[in-house]
Order: C-alpha cells, then sequence, then structure tokens
C-alpha cells in the first residue's frame, strides 16, 4: 500500500462503511472511494448484527481491494464509557499511575476486564487538568475486532466514534473554533452530543436513535420492526406541527406525528445535556448546531430542532475541506456526507496529529505490537552482541597488556549481555518449538507428492503393454503392513501395539504376456531401475548395490500354457522416503 493512502473503517449499528483517503500537499485528506453497507433487522440482536457485520465488512474489503492491509475502525458509542474527570496539574511521570486509579474508581468493571485510554485536555499551566477516560469491556472489543481480522484486514485497534467525529469537527469548521458549537449524531441506538469550544470537548451519550423511532411506529400500527423500519426510510418525516397542513395520506400523515413525539424526547435530553454542559463543565451555551448521522437524513428533522432549540441549525458537512473524487463518490457525499464524519476523523487519525486521541487496543493488538518491539530487540542484541566480539578481539589482537587493562570492563559488559542471551535462548526455544510442529504438515504435504511421482515412475518405467503391476504392497522388516483381507490378522501380529516402525520396502506383483524377448522383459525393467539409481537420476528407490538375483523372482513362462506370467521383485525404499507408522 502506498504510504499516503488511508482505510478507515466504520462499524455502526446499522451500517458498515468503508473508504480510503490519501494525503494531499499541505496536510490535507482526499477521499477517493466510499462503500457502505447497511445492516437489516433491529440492531439490538447483536447475534444477527454480528454476524451480518462480518459479512459486510468482508464485502467492503474485496469491493476496495484493501485485504492485507492495516486499519483504525471506528465503533459506536454503544459499548464504550466515557468519563471526563478533574485532576490537579501533574509531574509527567505520575500522570499514567494517577490517571490508572482514577479510571478504577471511575469504570464500573474490574479495571483487568476492561480495554481503556485516555488523553488530557486543556493547558499545561491550568490549575487543574481535565482528563477524557474511555473504556469497554475487553470481550465486547475482541469479538469486534475478530470481524476485522476475520475479513483478512491488519487491525491497529479501535476509535470512539464521537471522538473521531470531534477531530472532524474541529478540522472542517476551524472558524466556529471559538464558539461553542453542538454536533448531534443521532445513530441507530445511540444519540452522541459533542461540544467543541476552543480546546474544550464534552461528550454525552443518551440510548436514543433511529430504532426508537422504528420501535414507536411498529407499536402504534401493529408492524413488525422490519416493516417498520422500511416505512421511516421510504416515507418517513418529521410533522411540522403548528399552522402546517399534514400530509394527504392519513397514515403517513400518522406516522410523521408519532415521529415528531419521539424526538421530542430527544430534544429534552438535548436541552438536559446543555443545561448541565454550561453548569457543571463550565462551558457556554452552544451558538449553532449542527446534525449527522444516518438518522439525521429525516426530512424536516432540521426544522424541527432548529424550531425547538431556537438555533441555527445544519447538517454536518466532514469534507468541508476535504477533497472528493469526481463520479459516484462525489455523488454519494452531496446526498450522504453528514453520515461520514467519523470515517474523516479516523483517516485523520491516521494521517497524523488530532487533538484528541484515544486508541483502544484488543489483547491480540498488544500482543503481536509486543512481539514486533521484541523483534527490534532481539536483533538490536545480536547486532551489540557482533560489534562486541569484534571489539574484544580488536583488543586482544594488541597483546597481553592491553586486555588486562579492559579486563574489568569489559566483564562488566557480559554480564550485560547475559540478559540478552537469556532472551535470545528463550526465543530460539519458542522458534524450535514452532518448527516441530510444522514438520508434521510438511512431511504430509512432501510424501503426498512422492507417491503420486512414484506410481507414474513405475509405469513410465516399463515402457511396452508387456508387462502388467498387479499388486504394490508396503513392507517393513521384510513383513508386510497391510492387513490380510482373508484371514484378518496382520503378518507382523507379534510386534507390540503403540510401537513405531517404519516402511522401508514395496513388494512389486505382477505379469508378463508372451512376447519375443520372453522373461527377459522382467529382469531389463528392473534394470532400468536400477540404472536411474546408479546413475543419480531419479532415485526412488536404494538398488545401487543390490543383486538382481536378490531382488527378482520370475515364472519362466516355458510351458506355454498361459497367456501370461508372474514376476516379483523387493524394491528397498532410501532412508530419506521411509514412512514412519505407529502400530
Amino acid at each position: 500500500m502506498a504510504k499516503n493512502r488511508i482505510f478507515a473503517l466504520s462499524l455502526g449499528s446499522q451500517q458498515v462503511t468503508g473508504a480510503i483517503f490519501s494525503k494531499t500537499s499541505g496536510g490535507g485528506l482526499k477521499l477517493e472511494r466510499v462503500e457502505r453497507k447497511d445492516l437489516v433487522g433491529d440492531p439490538s440482536e447483536e447475534d444477527a448484527r454480528n454476524a451480518q457485520a462480518g459479512q459486510a465488512i468482508r464485502q467492503i474489503v474485496n469491493a476496495l481491494k484493501v485485504k492485507g492491509e492495516s486499519s483504525r475502525y471506528v465503533i459506536s458509542s454503544l459499548p464504550v464509557l466515557i468519563k471526563f474527570a478533574s485532576l490537579p496539574a501533574l509531574d509527567g511521570s505520575q500522570v499514567d499511575q494517577i490517571v490508572e486509579f482514577e479510571a478504577a474508581q471511575q469504570v464500573p468493571y474490574p479495571i483487568n476486564e476492561v480495554v481503556w485510554g485516555y488523553q488530557l485536555m486543556g493547558n499545561q499551566d491550568d490549575v487543574e487538568m481535565e482528563v477524557v477516560l474511555a473504556a469497554v469491556k475487553a470481550d465486547e472489543l475482541g469479538e469486534l475486532d475478530a470481524l476485522v481480522s476475520d475479513s483478512g484486514l491488519r487491525s491497529e485497534g479501535a476509535a470512539m466514534s464521537p471522538v473521531a467525529l470531534f477531530n472532524a469537527l474541529r478540522f472542517n469548521y476551524p472558524d466556529l473554533k471559538q464558539e461553542a458549537t453542538l454536533l448531534v449524531d443521532i445513530g441507530a441506538r445511540m444519540t452522541d452530543m459533542i461540544f467543541m469550544e476552543g480546546n474544550k470537548l464534552f461528550i454525552r451519550t443518551v440510548k436514543i436513535g433511529g430504532s426508537d423511532l422504528s420501535r414507536t411506529i411498529a407499536k402504534e400500527f401493529g408492524m413488525n420492526f422490519a416493516t417498520a423500519d422500511a416505512r421511516k426510510v421510504l416515507d418517513g418525516f418529521v410533522a411540522l406541527g403548528g399552522p402546517y397542513a399534514d400530509h394527504e395520506d392519513p397514515e403517513i400523515a400518522a406516522m410523521s406525528k408519532v415521529v415528531r413525539q419521539s424526538l421530542t424526547r430527544l430534544h429534552s435530553e438535548v436541552m438536559r445535556t446543555i443545561n448541565f454542559y454550561r453548569s457543571q463543565q463550565g462551558g457556554s451555551a452552544p451558538t449553532s448546531v449542527l446534525l449527522s448521522g444516518a438518522t439525521a437524513s429525516l426530512p424536516f428533522i432540521r426544522e424541527f430542532f432548529a424550531e425547538k432549540l431556537n438555533l441555527p441549525v445544519d447538517y454536518f458537512n466532514p469534507f468541508r475541506n476535504v477533497t472528493v473524487a469526481n463520479g459516484a463518490t462525489m455523488d454519494t457525499v452531496l446526498t450522504k456526507g453528514h453520515m461520514f464524519g467519523d470515517l474523516v476523523g479516523c483517516a485523520l487519525a491516521g494521517s497524523g496529529a488530532v487533538p484528541v486521541q484515544i486508541d483502544l487496543l484488543p489483547e491480540s493488538v498488544v500482543k503481536r505490537r509486543d512481539l514486533d518491539s521484541r523483534k527490534f530487540n532481539l536483533v538490536a542484541a545480536l547486532v551489540l552482541l557482533t560489534a562486541l566480539l569484534c571489539a574484544m578481539g580488536f583488543y586482544f589482537s594488541n597483546g597481553a597488556v592491553v586486555a588486562e587493562n579492559h579486563a574489568e570492563e569489559i566483564n562488566k559488559k557480559a554480564e550485560t549481555l547475559a540478559g540478552f542471551d537469556k532472551k535470545i535462548v528463550s526465543l530460539e526455544k519458542e522458534i524450535s518449538s514452532i518448527d516441530g510442529d510444522l514438520n508434521p504438515y510438511i512431511e504430509a504435504i512432501r510424501h503426498r507428492a512422492y507417491w503420486v511421482r512414484l506410481f507414474n515412475y513405475l509405469g513410465r518405467k516399463m515402457e511396452n503393454d508387456v508387462l502388467f503391476m498387479t499388486l504394490l504392497e508396503p513392507l517393513s522388516g521384510g513383513q508386510s503392513v497391510v492387513e490380510d483381507s482373508v484371514a484378518g490378522n496382520r503378518p507382523d501380529a507379534t510386534s507390540a501395539a503403540g510401537a513405531e516402525s517404519s516402511i522401508d520396502a514395496f513388494q512389486l506383483q505382477g505379469l508378463w504376456r508372451e512376447n519375443p524377448h520372453g522373461s527377459k522383459v522382467v529382469y531389463e525393467y528392473f534394470q532400468r531401475l536400477k540404472s536411474d539409481a546408479e546413475t543419480d537420476g531419479e532415485n526412488f528407490f536404494a538398488l545401487k548395490d543390490l543383486d538382481i538375483s536378490e531382488a527378482v523372482t520370475v515364472d519362466a513362462g516355458t510351458s506355454a500354457d498361459r497367456f501370461a506370467y508372474t514376476f516379483k521383485m523387493i524394491l528397498p525404499l532410501p532412508e530419506a522416503n521411509r514412512v514412519r507408522y505407529t502400530k
């Protein structure tokens, strides 16, 4: 993948979206392609949703041809706990310990069962520092990360949707930075309210979303969830109320009033959040409101919030300062651009510094990064060891006096290297164990190809239709290893069960028919096999030192009373081609 290309992925409750961005000169971004897949059904049904999400991710990866690439992904705020806390100004060495203690107090789960991260906000000169804490259950994040990894992507961890939206807001609306601006992201299951005021960030999440509207419609009109959701998308809008006339279709008009009534509850939560931000967070009243998320696509929702909040309300445009490729991508952005803010925020985090970056790293990503760092340390240790040995050789070559003067220094360095040596030995054992696990598979593949070549070779060496092969029987120590189908016993029945043996030869049985050369054709066939072994040709059998009289038994065929006569020959296997088995 080119260094200036970034793949971003958003895992929503009712849609999965992927996009390819590229860096532009001056630190900007360009959207090259975007793919979106909707998830059907009630988003609260987690098992069905995860199965659909996994399939949707794979479809997006294939459509955008990004298999094998690294990717951050954005998760909704539903499983994430976001907390804000004020801490006294601390020395940098103490921050991690104090924040971890604060996280243990704020998170309602055992701290060892969650994945968490934080970022300090404000200025270092402030008397108090604002810290943003985020935590998610490790098993829930692990399930989402497995969906990403199973699709063929190299996971780089998760980011939170409201944080990604905040970064996109700061990037695209620098003119509103000093004003209090409220971004309301209405998703399928959650609504995130994000405040931007200078360097200040505040986030509050409520469990109200588009699926609640669908459930209310389903209840009011006696429909199932899927039908109600489809009707909401197709015919739904927010009733304007007041002097405005109702829709000419009574059912659609009634549905619009149900939607308005449901959104009134969300408006109450928005007002409560604004009051909390002003009274408890020391913020200002917002001067403008921006809407984002799939549910914000409902007709007249902007007018509804403008009327209720008595503030300027507009759709959030995450591509205000982002270049967009022409064609289908541009058409998608023009009609649904407010739905892709978290993708832009995710891409910004991948392109460089962003105001807020809290990465939630699942255990698999942490282990992989730890292994990568240990590989670097191992190489560095080997380089250091090599350099030190070269230096020691140089010093010793200069005589006993120089070596004696530096002996103490060298001993100290040797003690340091002993620690590296233990790590090397441990890693070598790991490598040896891995190699041991691989050997059976390698041997199985090698033998599978070997037997096909062996059978082809025996047939090819006959060179005519005078000879016929009727039986190829594996032997171990001169005894057959094949169960006697008539007697029901193994010839080697006296061997202890579980003992290890090996197939060290084959007995080839066949027929030769009347021909001008008589039984000589059998000896000529054996001679061709032996010739290959003696000249290091196709060396399938160990025939180099084997006399023909020891290996071949032929019915001479002098009676002239049959069409064909039997022959047998013993073909020992080289050590490398012997097959071990357990009785």
